[in-house]
């Protein structure tokens, strides 16, 4: 600014610099699609092999267990259930400890976990002791290490997010063909004891899978080197910019009259202020708000996003009947946010009377005391700190410093903070993904943390001090049981607990029951070989079909739930090898559409903001199933004295989750699911270009 002529300096504070300047594009790391990303998919393949081949071929050490134990098959399952339902149900605690120390620190700690546990059950004296390490600390161990695999895969893709992860969780299937019949080999040369023992030995290649995982940081700019020829062009530049403010202070009509205007304000607020200092009130007053005088974006001492202060004086104010009233517009649109203050009569000549009207758009407008020093129509400022407004419940709200955005550098680039972390498909099907101009803008869109760039929700964990922020982040955002309101996402959950209580029963019990059709244990092995190749082939058929354009994700889902429930119910007519071979491929295929879809579903039906919550208390539920599952499978087996009660068991689980499933196929439920949809992409469109308010 100018002052007489002379140039006067004004100096910025650091937390005055705007959300561009801070540019968090510095701080997100952006995936490389890519690269060393490629190891990292095959880092994940091989961990799903051993976790999920290990977990799937539990059926071949079911009559091994039964028959040194000397238990009924109910007690014995419960030793698998145990290590495939707690790695599903840890997950929300692995999340959040993925998101404080990162997918390798996590994944290498779980390969020793489970190694340990694996161990201690080879050396079990009873079947407790077994349920306890193998089942237990097992399963914790492989949660360790299954969901850094999937994590740190959609931390490094993007656009090619979904080969990546196809690529990644076929090693279910390949390690289901693989461990079945190398258990059945195993078993034939040496005792449970040592297969566990070997399994153990076999975990620890996790170790080298969780170093691959390398974190990705973000892109390091190079420094301008600023020549002498730089410095001559700036120092040209601020002259001509000196120039143009002192012919523009000298042709100004407006100066004197705006002169008059701001030292009424002036006035106004000194007065205001002695006047609540004696009433020792908390009203706070418009007057002491950033006043911009022209566009504020050419104003280089203007925050980004800094609403414009419009004074309009009366003309029939005088300089010692003022009043201030004030009203608050936000306007949904791509023109900046106003703040119009009007100054009118009154006939209370005594004090002004201020009045603040807040927003109730769900925008927060931006607030900063200063104290205006009125020069030649120009203000000088200093910023004197003020509490914040703070937006409704559910709206968003935007970093609004440099400051905060250096002090949370760090959390920036840890993955639990990106909204679609676990979205397994292609990305281009996201709205929010469609309204960025670019993937840097994309990934910054959907990258918040909880206080510092979207308002904290107040949780039961705010009271767990103890645990870093991230943590308790991560936990507040997946265990958030409120999203249970939802009747999408509630049908949802009911259809899990049923569906996934019989998921594991032909896992379990399949083998077993060909034997005591005649089958030998090597060709029985190899059933559970079957449903795994073909769930590999079927997670591929899935994704590709639910790529496709105008082709639904839930539909392939229960049409895939609907054929797995007629399997299991026919299961029990198949008597020859030949048809348990045919019910083993129907039943890979179908199975595999259940679970690879899950994401998929969870971003259509709730969109991509309630994804990780909905993800977290989706996985929790079908980790409750899987517990229960087996262990009643076998109880029904163990009263009717024959397995083909267990499959139509299973069967019937299958078919309430099914009809929970087609529910959301209901007209009113589907409405209530384009409201839902509506209500997101209405948020996009009011923000197009997703700018950062201040606050």
């Amino acid at each position: 600014m100018t002052e007489n002529g002379k140039i006067i300096e004004v100096k910025r504070t650091e937390s005055e610099e705007s959300l561009d300047e801070g540019d968090l594009e510095d701080f997100i790391p952006t995936p490389p699609d890519g690269g060393w990303g490629w190891m990292i998919v095959l880092a994940s393949l091989f961990c799903n092999i051993i976790v999920d081949g290990i977990g799937y071929a539990f059926g071949v050490l079911l009559p091994i267990f039964s028959e040194y134990f000397r238990a009924p098959n109910s007690k014995v399952a419960l030793v698998g259930s145990l290590l495939c339902g707690v790695y599903l149900c840890a997950g929300p605690i692995v999340s959040g400890l993925v998101n404080k120390f990162g997918c390798r620190a996590v994944a290498f700690t779980g390969s020793i976990v489970a190694c340990a546990g694996f161990l201690l059950g080879s050396f079990a004296p009873n079947l407790d002791l077994l349920i306890l390490f193998y089942g237990v600390f097992g399963g914790l161990g492989f949660g360790m290490i299954y969901l850094p695999s999937i994590v740190s895969v959609g931390y490094y893709f993007e656009k090619r997010r979904a080969v990546a992860t196809g690529i990644a969780v076929c090693g279910s299937g390949i390690g289901t063909f693989i461990f079945s019949p190398l258990n059945d080999y195993l078993l034939k040369i040496f005792d449970w004891r040592n297969l566990l023992f070997l399994q153990a030995g076999i975990i620890l290649n996790c170790l080298v899978c969780a170093m691959l995982m390398r974190p990705l940081e973000p892109k390091k700019k190079k420094k301008k080197v600023i020549t002498e020829d730089d410095k001559d062009e700036m120092r040209h530049h601020f002259k001509v910019k000196a120039q143009r403010n002192r012919r523009i202070t000298t042709e100004s009509e407006s100066s004197v009259q705006d002169l008059k205007t701001f030292a009424k304000l002036r006035e106004a607020k000194l007065m205001r202020e002695n006047k609540l200092n004696e009433e020792d009130s908390d009203i706070w007053s418009v007057p002491s708000e950033y006043f911009v005088k022209g566009n504020p974006e050419s104003n280089p001492g203007s925050p980004t996003g800094t609403p414009k202060i419009i004074v309009t004086p009366n003309e029939s104010v005088t300089n010692t009947d003022l009043s201030i009233r004030s009203s608050i517009r936000s306007q949904s649109s791509n023109t900046d946010k106003k703040v119009t203050v009007s100054v009118d009569d009154k006939t209370d000549k005594s004090q002004p009377d201020i009045k603040v009207n807040r927003p109730s758009n769900g925008i927060a407008i931006a607030a900063y005391e200063v104290q205006p020093l009125i020069e030649n129509g120009y203000t000088k400022v200093k910023e004197v700190k003020k509490p914040k407004l703070h937006p409704p419940a559910g709206s968003q709200m935007r970093v609004g410093s440099y400051r905060d955005i250096v002090a949370h550098k760090d959390d920036f680039a840890r993955p639990l903070y990106k909204k679609d972390i676990f979205y397994s498909g292609s990305i281009v099907h996201i709205p929010q993904f469609r309204s960025q101009p670019n993937m840097d803008s994309y990934v910054t869109s959907i990258t918040s943390i909880p206080g510092v760039s979207e308002v904290p929700k107040s949780s039961v964990w705010d009271n767990c001090t103890c645990l870093p922020k991230s943590v308790v982040d991560t936990l507040k955002e997946m265990l958030d049981f409120s999203l249970l309101l939802d009747l999408n996402f509630a049908l949802l959950c009911l259809g899990n607990l049923f569906a996934m209580s019989g998921f594991y029963v032909p896992f379990t019990f399949l083998v077993d029951r060909a034997v005591l059709l005649g089958v030998t244990s090597t060709d029985a092995a190899f059933l559970l070989s079957v449903i795994g190749i073909a769930n590999t082939i079927g997670r591929v058929l899935a994704g590709l079909l639910a790529d496709m354009k105008n082709v639904d994700a839930l539909v392939i889902n229960n049409v895939a739930l609907v054929i797995s429930t007629i399997s299991l119910f026919l299961q029990p007519l198949c008597t020859t090898y030949e048809l348990l071979i045919v019910f083993s491929v129907v039943y890979g295929l179908c199975v595999s559409a259940y679970i690879s879809l899950t994401s998929i579903i969870l971003c259509d039906l709730l969109g991509l903001s309630k994804l990780t919550n909905a993800f977290g208390l989706l996985t929790l539920c079908r980790g409750i199933a899987g517990i229960y599952g087996p262990p009643l499978a076998g109880y029904v087996q163990q009263i009717s004295g024959s397995y083909d009660a267990s499959f139509f068991l299973g069967g019937g689980m299958f078919l309430v989750g099914t009809l929970f499933h087609l529910a959301l196929h209901l007209p009113c439920v589907k409405r209530n699911n384009a409201f839902t949809t509506d209500t997101e992409m209405n948020f996009i469109a009011d923000d197009p270009a997703d700018e950062p308010v201040a606050v």
